[in-house]
Formats: C-alpha cells, structure tokens, sequence
C-alpha cells in the first residue's frame, strides 16, 4: 500500500497530531501509525505486535527498518496515541486509547476490547489508592466457547 502524500489533509492532521504530542512527523512514523489508520472504522478492535506492524508498514516503506518500527511505537505509546496491551505472547499496540480493558482467547489467541462498564475492579487491601486499572482476562470467545464441548477448558 503506497503511503499518501506529505500534502493530503489526513496527513497534514496526522502531522499536527504528531506535533501536539511533540513528536515530528517523519514519514517512518506515518507509516507506522498509518497501519492503524488504514484500519479505518476497525481501528478500535486492533492489535497488533511490532512484527505485523513492520511487515504491513514496509509495504509502502520498504527502506524502514525493525529498530525504527520498535522505536515509532515506543514513541506512539508514550505519546498517548496508542496504547500497549501485555500479556501472553508478544506485547500489542491498540490505536483505541481510550480507557478499557481486554479479552484474551485461550484457544483462538483473539485478543478484544472490553468497556470498563463490563468489568467491575475493586482492590480491598487497605493503604491503596488505586488511580486506574488495566485487567486482561482470559477464557474463551462466543465463537470457541460454541464449539467447545460443555464443561472442557481451552486445553
């Protein structure tokens, strides 16, 4: 996928985007977030590792190199305009900053955003002031937990 101009709106937007955050627009950085963006609507519900970002944004950057890649999203993430999802298997970068939490499937490895409205937290030890959460829960999806036969796990 060829990457848009330097000169297009969404890109001039991405710019500003980029310089409100204190980060240059370089074009390894908007090929980097351009792979979250060529997601459009389903932006939301993706998340992906480095690894797929390098492989889909070397498609319209073939000169870009892995480092760069690490390093782009690093910067996206403390920017505040992905946010990094850990757990089993390699960390993931969502374009959804937004406050929420995630759903990891055990058998088909799917990893979906929950609203926080779903999730009830509540820390009961004493001395803590909990300022936010992040919970990654784990179990099947609709989709396998259909297929499963009635009282088996995802092993």
């Amino acid at each position: 996928m060829p990457l848009r101009s330097a000169s297009t709106p969404a890109d001039l937007g991405f710019a500003q985007l980029l310089r409100a955050h204190g980060l240059r627009a370089t074009a390894q950085r908007r090929a980097v977030y351009g792979v979250f963006a060529e997601a459009g609507a389903d932006a939301a519900d993706v998340h992906l590792s480095a690894e797929d970002v390098f492989d889909q944004a070397r498609l319209g950057l073939p000169e870009l190199s892995r480092a760069t890649v690490y390093n782009a999203l690093g910067e996206l993430v403390e920017a505040g305009l992905l946010g990094l999802v850990e757990g089993p298997g390699p960390r993931r970068y969502d374009a959804n900053v937004n406050p929420h939490h995630h759903f990891r499937c055990e058998r088909c490895h799917e990893l979906r955003d929950v609203p926080l409205a779903s999730v009830e937290v509540t820390l009961r030890e004493p001395g803590f002031r909990v300022q936010g959460a992040h919970v990654l829960l784990a179990g099947l999806c609709p989709r396998c937990a259909a297929q499963a036969p009635a009282g088996l796990d995802s092993s």
